[in-house]
C-alpha cells in the first residue's frame, strides 16, 4: 500500500465514523495532504466549508496542489465555487469577513492551513472557539510547515490525529527535509 493509499484509508475511516467529528492532519508534503484531503471530502460530500488563514493565498494553494486552476482569483466570503463535484464556501477564520458559515449536517469544514494560530495565545483561543461553533458533520484541521510548529495543544481539542508520512511516496522530500535541519533523522 502506497502511502497515500493509507492516508486515503485513514481519512475515509474518519470520515465514515459517526462517533467522531475532528481531524488533526499532519505530515511534510503540504500539496499531497491538501489533494487527498480535498478528494477524500469529494467522495462523501456533495457542500463545504473551507476556513483559512489569508483568502489571498487559498486559491494559490489548492491551484498549486493540484498542478491547475481550481480556482479563481480572487475568492470572495460571498460566492460558492465549485471544487470537484462539490459546492463550497471559503471564508477566513483569522480576519473579519462578509460571511463566515458555521455548516450543519450536511457539510465538513477544512480548516487550512491552521498552523500561524497554534503559537499566538490571543489568535488561538479565537481559533478554539470557532471551533466550538462549527456545526458541520465533520471537521478537518490541515497543518503545513510542520517543523516550525512548536505548540501541540490542538491535539487535546481533535479527536482523531493522523500523520501523512510521505516517506515511501515522496523520498526526495523527506531526504530535503533532513539534510536542511528541519527535523533529526529517525533511527
Amino acid at each position: 500500500m502506497t502511502d497515500k493509499e493509507r492516508a486515503i484509508e485513514n481519512i475515509l475511516n474518519f470520515l465514515n465514523n459517526p462517533n467522531d467529528k475532528r481531524l488533526l492532519l499532519k505530515g511534510y508534503d503540504d500539496d499531497a495532504k491538501l489533494r487527498v484531503t480535498l478528494g477524500c471530502l469529494n467522495k462523501e460530500f456533495t457542500k463545504g466549508i473551507i476556513r483559512t488563514n489569508y483568502m489571498a493565498d487559498i486559491a494559490y494553494n489548492v491551484n498549486r496542489a493540484f498542478q491547475k486552476k481550481m480556482l479563481p482569483e480572487p475568492i470572495k466570503s460571498t460566492i460558492n465555487y465549485r471544487l470537484g463535484s462539490m459546492i463550497v464556501n471559503i471564508s477566513s477564520y483569522s480576519r473579519h469577513t462578509k460571511f463566515n458559515p458555521r455548516g450543519n449536517q450536511e457539510t465538513f469544514t477544512l480548516f487550512f492551513p491552521v498552523q500561524s494560530v497554534f503559537d499566538n495565545p490571543n489568535r488561538y483561543e479565537n481559533f478554539l472557539q470557532e471551533l466550538d461553533e462549527t456545526n458541520s458533520r465533520k471537521i478537518i484541521l490541515l497543518t503545513t510547515n510542520e517543523h516550525s510548529i512548536s505548540n501541540w495543544d490542538i491535539e487535546n481539542h481533535v479527536d482523531q490525529i493522523y500523520f501523512y508520512d510521505v516517506e515511501n511516496d515522496n523520498p526526495e522530500l523527506m531526504t530535503n527535509m533532513r539534510n536542511n535541519g528541519a527535523f533529526k533523522k529517525s533511527k
